[in-house]
C-alpha cells in the first residue's frame, strides 16, 4: 500500500508541469477574450475622449500642434498641417518628408482638408494653443464631421511643461514628454529668478520685417520671450502708425538700447546704412540677427521652440545673471532633446552667429 502511494505521488509531481502548463495557456486565452477596457483622455476643454488601444496615428489640426508633436513622437505622425520649408525640414526625421499635408482648421489661413485627414485614417486629431472662445463647439462640429476624435491641449509659452505632460499621458510617450517638460520647466523658472533680480531693464526694439521697420508691440506674442526675461519692449502695447510699421524717426525717439532682427536683409541695412549709424544700439554693436532654424528662438510659431530663446536672450542681455548658463551646451541640449538632432561644431558656430 506504501508503495502504490508513493507511485501516485511520483506520477502526480511528473505531471503538474503539464497541468501548470495547461493552466497557463487557459489564463491567457481568458484574458485574450477579455477586450481592454478603452483608455479615456479629458482635455483642456473638459471633453473626455475614449481610446480603444494606444495611439499610433496622429493629426495635427495646426502648426503649432504640428511642431510640438513632432518633438516626441514624428514616427506617429499620418500627415502635417502645413508644409515645411526645406531650412527647417533639414532638421526633421526622414519619415517627414514624404508625409501629405490637410490645412489647418483654425487661424486666417484655415484651409482644411476634410477628405484628406480621413483618408489619412489617424486615430486622433489633436488641437494646440491658447482656449478660444467657442472653440468646444467648434471641435465638437469638426469631430462629428470627420467622425474622429479632436483632442484640444491648452499651450503656449509658460505652460509648456503642462502641455507636455499632457500630450505625453494622450499619446503613451509619457517618459519623452517629461524629459521636454522637466527642460522647460528649469529655462521658465530660471527667468522667473533673473527677472527679480533686474534694477534697470535693457530696452529692446525687435522687428521681423526685411526693412527692419514693423516694430513688434509690447503684449504682443511675437516678441513675449522678451518681456518674459525681464527687457523693456520700446514699442508700446498702444502704438498703431498704420499695422505696426514705423518710421526711422520714431526709432531714433524711441532709441532702444538692443536691436533684434529676424531678417538677414534687415541686419544689413541696420549695420550698414549710414541713415541707423547713430542709433545708440548701432553705434555700440548691439545689433543682432535672431538665430532660426528650424524655427526662430524667439518668435514663429508662439512654440516651445521659444524655450531655447530665454536662455539665449537672457544671456545677451543679462550675462551677469546667466553666468551659469553655457549657452553652448544648452543649444545643443534643446536641439539633442527636442528635436532629436545632434548639431556639429560648424552648425553650431553658424546658428549662434548674430552676423549674416
Amino acid at each position: 500500500m506504501k508503495r502504490i502511494t508513493i507511485v501516485l505521488i511520483a506520477a502526480l509531481l511528473a505531471l503538474s508541469p503539464v497541468f501548470a502548463q495547461g493552466t497557463k495557456e487557459q489564463a491567457a486565452k481568458d484574458t485574450r477574450a477579455v477586450p481592454e477596457a478603452p483608455t479615456t483622455f479629458t482635455d483642456s476643454l473638459g471633453r473626455t475622449h475614449s481610446f480603444e488601444n494606444g495611439i499610433t496615428r496622429i493629426a495635427p489640426s495646426g502648426n503649432l500642434a504640428q511642431m510640438i508633436i513632432a518633438t516626441v513622437a514624428p514616427e506617429k505622425m499620418v500627415g502635417l498641417s502645413s508644409t515645411i520649408n526645406d531650412k527647417a525640414m533639414f532638421y526633421m526625421p526622414e519619415s517627414m518628408k514624404e508625409l501629405p499635408q490637410f490645412g489647418t482648421f483654425y487661424g486666417k489661413k484655415a484651409n482644411l482638408n476634410k477628405e484628406a485627414l480621413i483618408l489619412a485614417d489617424p486615430e486622433v486629431v489633436i488641437d494646440m494653443g491658447e482656449i478660444k472662445d467657442g472653440i468646444d463647439t467648434d471641435l465638437d462640429v469638426l469631430e462629428d464631421q470627420i467622425g474622429i476624435s479632436v483632442v484640444f491641449i491648452e499651450s503656449y509659452l509658460t505652460n509648456s511643461a503642462q502641455a507636455y505632460r499632457n500630450l505625453g499621458k494622450l499619446i503613451g510617450e509619457e517618459e519623452k514628454t517629461e524629459e521636454l517638460a522637466s527642460y522647460s520647466e528649469r529655462a521658465l523658472k530660471k527667468a522667473e529668478d533673473a527677472k527679480k533680480l533686474i534694477a534697470n531693464p535693457v530696452r529692446v526694439y525687435y522687428s521681423s520685417a526685411p526693412d527692419g521697420l514693423d516694430g513688434i508691440p509690447t503684449g504682443n506674442f511675437h516678441g513675449e520671450v522678451i518681456e518674459l526675461i525681464g527687457a523693456e519692449n520700446v514699442v508700446p502695447s498702444t502704438y498703431s502708425g498704420g499695422g505696426n510699421i514705423i518710421s526711422l524717426e520714431q526709432l531714433f525717439l524711441w532709441d532702444p538700447d538692443v536691436i533684434l532682427l529676424a531678417e538677414e536683409d534687415a541686419y544689413r541695412t541696420a549695420t550698414t546704412d549710414s541713415r541707423w549709424a547713430e542709433l545708440s544700439a548701432v553705434r555700440n554693436g548691439q545689433v543682432h540677427l535672431i538665430p532660426s532654424g528650424p524655427y526662430s528662438f524667439i518668435d514663429t510659431p508662439p512654440g516651445v521652440n521659444r524655450i531655447i530663446g530665454i536662455y539665449w536672450l537672457g544671456s545677451l542681455l543679462y550675462p551677469e545673471l546667466y553666468s551659469d548658463i553655457d549657452i553652448e551646451d544648452e543649444v545643443r541640449t534643446f536641439y539633442s532633446l527636442f528635436y532629436n538632432y545632434e548639431l556639429t561644431d560648424q552648425e553650431l558656430e553658424k546658428l549662434l552667429d548674430t552676423r549674416p
